[in-house]
C-alpha cells in the first residue's frame, strides 16, 4: 500500500512540475552592451535543459517552458556568452541581456572531404537572384516608418569630469540604469521618427520619398526643413545585398552573395531554422582578409526559393576604414506577390571612434520598418521629379497621431532618450558647443534669417593685396522661401582697393528647381583660377587667394541668369554677362595681328557674352535645405556638362565677337576588387581669334599641394589652346596592396595612381595676336607668361603614384612629366601633398 502511494505521489509531482505546458514564462531583450542595439536571432535558453528561443528583429524573446531551471543563457556569434541567475519556479520573469562584442569564435568546425556544402547553396542564391532581387520589379512602393538616433558613446572617466557632463549628471544616472548592469553608457543627443511613403521606378531609375509627419527632438536642432527630409531613411539606407557591392559613405563593401562571394569570404553552414514561416539555411560568413572592405555576420537563406530572408552583416575596426569602430546592417526581407523580396525592416548602425584620448565617440542608429507593399504599378514619370516631399504640417506636434502611426511602440530607452534631450538642450554650455559645431561644419554663423560667412574666405595673405579681409552673408528660408540674397565686402591692407559682390535670386519652383537672379561684383581674380573654372570647390578657391598670387587681374562683372530642371536630371542654365579684364601682370595683345609689329596693342579688354549650359546627371537625387538643394548622388553614372558661349562686339562695351564650346564629363566607378577609379574628360573649341586669357589656359600647379583638376608638373599658364581634349584619371586601390603586407597593413595606407593626358593646339592667328608683346620693358609688373601652344601631334603627359590615408588625413604623391621635358624651365619630377578626409 505504501509503495502504491509513493508511486502515485511521484507521478503527481511529475505532472505538476514537468508537464504543465507554458507554466514558466520568461521575457526579455538581448542588446549589444557597447551601443544598446538589439541583437536579432540571438539564442536564449535554460541551462541544463534542451529548450530555448531566439530573439526577433527587435532583440526580444519569449520563452515558454515546462521545465524549471535556476539560470538562463544568451549567446550570439561574435559576442561573449552570458549566463544569468533566475528564480526557480517563478511563473513570470523579465530578464535582459547585454552581450559584450568579441572576436569571431567558432566552437567547432567539421571539415568534410570535397567541397564546402555552403557553396551549393550560394550558387543557388546566384542562380535565383534574377527572380528574387527587387531590381526585377518595374516599380514598387510601400508605407514606411523610420526612427533615427544620434548618441555620444565611448564615454571615458576623464570625459565625465567635464562641466557639460556634470550639468546633466542626474539625467545620466537614469540612463546608466536603463543600459543594464553589463551595458555601457550612451547619451542621446538627437532622436527622430517619421512616417510616409517610398516610391521606386526601375527604368528610368527614380526614387521618391514623401514625409507625412515627423517628430524630431535634438540638441541644437533649429530648422527642421533639411532634417525632416533626412529622417525618412529610405533614400540613404535602402541597401540591396543582391548587388555585388553595398555602398555607403563613398565606400563599396563586397556583398556575401555577390558575384565574387568565393574570393572574399569563408562560409560555415549551420542548422536550418524557421524565420517567419520560411525554413532557412543559417550561414555564417567571415572575410578572408579582415582589412578588406567586406562584412562578417550571419544570413538566412530560404531552402526552396534560395532567397535571402534575413542578414546580419557587420564591419569591424580591422577593416581599412578611418574613424570607425563598427558598422552593422541588419535586414529582414518580405516576399511580394511577384516573387521578389523587399526590405521589411532594416537596422543601420555606425559607431565612430574617439578622435583623441579622453574624448567621446558618436553613435548613429537608424531603424526603418516598411509594410503594405505595392509592386509593378508605376506612376507617370513626372510624379517622381521631386525626390523628397514633406507635408506642410509635417512638423506640427500631434501626440494622438503618433499613438497609432508607429509600426511598433517606442521602447523604454526611446522614451528616456527623449526626456534626456529635453533636459539637456537648453543648458548654456551645450548651446555653446552646438554653435561652434555649426560654424565648423557649415562655415557660416547663423543669426535666425541671416548667415554670416563663409569663414574660410574671411582672411587671406598675398603679395598684391597684403592682408585681405572679407565679410560675407546670405539669407536662408527663414528670411523668405523664394527670395535669396547674398553679398560680401572686402579690401586688402596693401592695395586698399574695396571689393564687393551683391546677388539677388528668386526661387520660382522647388519641383523643377527654377531660379532666376542678378549679380554684380568687383574683385581680384587669377587667370585659369576663376570661380567658373574651379566650380563648387570653395575650399580650393579660398586657398588660391594666398601666396604669390600670379596671373592676377581685376574684374568687374554683371550677370543675369535663369536656371531650371527641364527633365529629371537635365538642367538648363542661360545667362548674359559683361566682364572687364584689367591685368596686374605683363600683358598686351595686338589689335590688328595681320600688321605684325606695326599693330597697335592694348593691355585690357571688355567682353559681353551669352551662355547656354546643359547639365545631365542621370539618377541624381537631392534634398532641399530651405531655399538650397544638396545632392545625394555619388556620381557613379557620368555627369555631362555641355556649354556654348557667344560674345557680342559693341554690345555693352564688348570688344569681341566669338563662339566657344566646352564639354565636361565626370564619373567614378568600381573596378571589382581592385578599388575605385574616377576620370574627368574635358574638351573645348573656339574658332575665334582672341587674346590668350579668353582661350583655354590650362591649369598648372607650381605649389607642393596636390589639386585634382590641375596638371601637377605644368607651370602656371605654360600652355594655352584654342582647341583641346584632356583626360585626368585617378585610381585608389583602397588598401588592396598594403592590406597584405605584414606590419604596414596596420597603418591602413592606400596605394593611389594617376595619369593626365592633354592634347591641344593654337591657330597661327591666335599666336600672332600675342606674339612679342608680353615683355614691355617699362612694365611695373614683374610676372609674365608665355601662353605657349602645344604641339597638336604631341600630347602633354604625366603620371603619378603615392600613398593615401597617412595618419588618416594625408596624401603624398609623386608626379613625373613624360613630355615637353625641354620646354621652358619644367619640373620633371614633383612631390606633392594634400589633406584628404575620408572614411
Amino acid at each position: 500500500m505504501k509503495l502504491k502511494f509513493s508511486l502515485l505521489l511521484a507521478f503527481f509531482m511529475y505532472c505538476t512540475v514537468f508537464t504543465s505546458e507554458g507554466q514558466f514564462l520568461i521575457k526579455g531583450r538581448v542588446t549589444d552592451a557597447k551601443n544598446g542595439d538589439p541583437i536579432p536571432f540571438a539564442s536564449v535558453g535554460l541551462v541544463g535543459v534542451s529548450q530555448g528561443a531566439t530573439t526577433n528583429f527587435q532583440g526580444e524573446f519569449t520563452l515558454n517552458s515546462k521545465y524549471s531551471a535556476d539560470s538562463l543563457f544568451a549567446s550570439f556569434v561574435g559576442y561573449k556568452k552570458r549566463v544569468k541567475k533566475i528564480t526557480r519556479g517563478a511563473k513570470l520573469q523579465d530578464i535582459d541581456f547585454q552581450l559584450e562584442p568579441t572576436g569571431r569564435e567558432m566552437a567547432e568546425v567539421i571539415v568534410y572531404s570535397g567541397e564546402n556544402p555552403a557553396f551549393k547553396i550560394l550558387r543557388g542564391v546566384i542562380r535565383n537572384r534574377e527572380k528574387n532581387d527587387r531590381s526585377k520589379l518595374s516599380a514598387y512602393e510601400y508605407d514606411s516608418y523610420a526612427k533615427m538616433e544620434l548618441d555620444v558613446d565611448n564615454i571615458s572617466e576623464k570625459f565625465k569630469e567635464r562641466k557639460v557632463m556634470k550639468d546633466i549628471a542626474q539625467a545620466i544616472q537614469k540612463f546608466e540604469k536603463i543600459a543594464g548592469e553589463d551595458g555601457k553608457l550612451i547619451i542621446p543627443t538627437y532622436i527622430s521618427e517619421s512616417v510616409g511613403k517610398f516610391y521606386y521606378l526601375e527604368n528610368p531609375q527614380r526614387k521618391k520619398e514623401t514625409i507625412t509627419k515627423t517628430n524630431i527632438k535634438g540638441i541644437g536642432v533649429k530648422d527642421g526643413s533639411l532634417i525632416s527630409q533626412l529622417v525618412g531613411g529610405n533614400l540613404v539606407a535602402n541597401y540591396n545585398f543582391y548587388q555585388n557591392f553595398v555602398g555607403f559613405f563613398g565606400k563599396d563593401f563586397a556583398s556575401p552573395v555577390g558575384e565574387n562571394w568565393k574570393g572574399n569570404y569563408t562560409y560555415f553552414l549551420g542548422d536550418t531554422v524557421n524565420v517567419d514561416g520560411h525554413v532557412c539555411y543559417q550561414m555564417d560568413f567571415d572575410p578572408k582578409n579582415p582589412m578588406d572592405l567586406v562584412f562578417r555576420g550571419q544570413m538566412w537563406i530560404d531552402t526552396t526559393s534560395f532567397a535571402l530572408v534575413q542578414i546580419d552583416a557587420a564591419v569591424d575596426k580591422a577593416a581599412n576604414l578611418n574613424f570607425i569602430d563598427k558598422i552593422k546592417i541588419s535586414q529582414e526581407l518580405e516576399q511580394t506577390s511577384s516573387g521578389a523580396w523587399l526590405p521589411a525592416r532594416t537596422r543601420f548602425l555606425i559607431d565612430l571612434e574617439e578622435i583623441t584620448k579622453g574624448s567621446a565617440g558618436m553613435l548613429l542608429k537608424m531603424y526603418i520598418s516598411n509594410k503594405d507593399f505595392i509592386v509593378n504599378q508605376p506612376h507617370e514619370l513626372g510624379f517622381y521629379d521631386l525626390t523628397t516631399e514633406v507635408a506642410e504640417d509635417a512638423m506640427q506636434p500631434n501626440p494622438e497621431f503618433w499613438k497609432y502611426a508607429r509600426h511598433e511602440p517606442l521602447s523604454t530607452q526611446d522614451l528616456m532618450a527623449s526626456a534626456l534631450i529635453d533636459s539637456v538642450q537648453n543648458l548654456p554650455v551645450v548651446r555653446t558647443y552646438i554653435e561652434i559645431a555649426e560654424l565648423v561644419l557649415s562655415g557660416y554663423k547663423k543669426f535666425n534669417d541671416i548667415e554670416v560667412g563663409p569663414y574660410i574666405s574671411s582672411f587671406a595673405l598675398n603679395k598684391i593685396e597684403g592682408a585681405r579681409f572679407r565679410l560675407g552673408f546670405r539669407t536662408n528660408a527663414n528670411f523668405d522661401k523664394h527670395w535669396i540674397l547674398r553679398g560680401n565686402v572686402g579690401f586688402g591692407t596693401k592695395d586698399l582697393v574695396p571689393k564687393y559682390s551683391a546677388e539677388v535670386n528668386y526661387l520660382f519652383s522647388k519641383k523643377k528647381w527654377t531660379v532666376a537672379g542678378l549679380r554684380h561684383s568687383y574683385d581680384i581674380e587669377r587667370v585659369g583660377l576663376t570661380p567658373e573654372l574651379i566650380g563648387d570647390n570653395k575650399l580650393f578657391y579660398s586657398f588660391t587667394r594666398w601666396g604669390a598670387f600670379s596671373g592676377a587681374f581685376f574684374r568687374r562683372e554683371s550677370e543675369a541668369f535663369f536656371s531650371s530642371e527641364l527633365y529629371k536630371g537635365l538642367t538648363v542654365r542661360t545667362s548674359l554677362n559683361t566682364r572687364s579684364f584689367d591685368p596686374l601682370f605683363r600683358f598686351q595683345y595686338r589689335l590688328n595681328p595681320e600688321l605684325g609689329r606695326a599693330s597697335a596693342v592694348q593691355d585690357y579688354y571688355q567682353e559681353t557674352f551669352a551662355t547656354v549650359e546643359l547639365r545631365f546627371a542621370k539618377n541624381e537625387t537631392y534634398i532641399m535645405n530651405g531655399n538650397e538643394r544638396i545632392t545625394l548622388a555619388t556620381k557613379r553614372i557620368p555627369v555631362i556638362t555641355l556649354k556654348y558661349q557667344h560674345g557680342f562686339k559693341g554690345f555693352l562695351g564688348g570688344d569681341f565677337t566669338y563662339d566657344r564650346v566646352t564639354l565636361k564629363a565626370y564619373q567614378t566607378f568600381r573596378i571589382g576588387n581592385l578599388g575605385r577609379s574616377d576620370y574627368t574628360f574635358t574638351a573645348g573649341y573656339t574658332p575665334s581669334n582672341l587674346p590668350a586669357p579668353l582661350l583655354f589656359p590650362h591649369l598648372g600647379n607650381e605649389t607642393f599641394f596636390f589639386v585634382r583638376s590641375a596638371y601637377s608638373t605644368m607651370n602656371y599658364f605654360e600652355f594655352v589652346s584654342d582647341q583641346y581634349a584632356s583626360i585626368q584619371y585617378n585610381h585608389n586601390f583602397e588598401g588592396l596592396l598594403f592590406n597584405r603586407l605584414p606590419l604596414i597593413k596596420k597603418l591602413k595606407w592606400r596605394f593611389i595612381a594617376s595619369g593626365n593626358i592633354l592634347m591641344g593646339s593654337q591657330r597661327s592667328a591666335n599666336r600672332e595676336m600675342m606674339k612679342d608683346v608680353n615683355s614691355p620693358l617699362r612694365s611695373k609688373f614683374l610676372d609674365q607668361y608665355s601662353f605657349d601652344s602645344l604641339d597638336p601631334n604631341k600630347p602633354f603627359a604625366e603620371v603619378g603614384y603615392g600613398i593615401d590615408n597617412i595618419f588618416k588625413i594625408l596624401r603624398v604623391q609623386a608626379f613625373h612629366r613624360l613630355t615637353y621635358l625641354d620646354h621652358g624651365n619644367p619640373q620633371r619630377f614633383r612631390l606633392m601633398a594634400s589633406v584628404n578626409f575620408s572614411f
